[in-house]
């Protein structure tokens, strides 16, 4: 007959190793999860706007040379949005700031190149103002939903365009 052994584990050592097991799995599922779902508390965002122009022909190539420039703006989900859009067109041109729904925004135009100078204008709840050379626009509005939202200039397009990107 042969005898077999069995070893047992004490109860303390199978607790031990458990525990660790438990740890190093919440660990792991924390660190993904954590890398996974970022938050960050809604906060102000400023960012300055400009137009700028690339080095070709219109009459040539049949398109406006004017863009946005930055022509992407990022910010999280419940941000609040302030653009400082200065037109500093070298000719006596307007530029227009557009943005579909679901986003519209407040605006204060002033009759210069910095908010210091007189109100021109001033706009609530709009998705499209004008601005005329050296003229400066503060642009407020809470980034309420998630996704891309294009802007725009009517008169400048197809180049005249920029993306809000709201994560979230």
């Amino acid at each position: 007959m042969s005898q077999t052994t069995t070893k047992q584990w004490s109860a303390s050592k199978l607790l031990l190793v458990v525990a660790v097991v438990a740890i190093l799995a919440g660990a792991a599922i924390g660190a993904t999860v954590g890398y996974a779902v970022r938050y960050e508390a809604p906060t102000t965002r400023t960012f300055y706007l400009f137009n700028s122009s690339l080095p070709f022909d219109e009459a040539t190539w049949h398109l406006s040379h004017d863009t946005f420039s930055p022509d992407r703006i990022t910010v999280n989900k419940g941000d609040k949005v302030i653009i400082y859009y200065r037109n500093i067109e070298d000719v006596n041109e307007g530029h227009l700031f557009s943005m579909n729904a679901p986003y519209s925004f407040d605006a204060v135009i002033h009759a210069g190149q910095t908010e210091n100078f007189p109100v021109a204008a001033s706009y609530t709840g709009t998705n499209t103002i004008t601005l005329h050379v050296n003229q400066t626009a503060t642009i407020t509005f809470t980034a309420g939903w998630a996704g891309v939202f294009e802007y725009w200039c009517d008169k400048h397009l197809p180049t005249m365009t920029g993306y809000l990107v709201v994560l979230g």
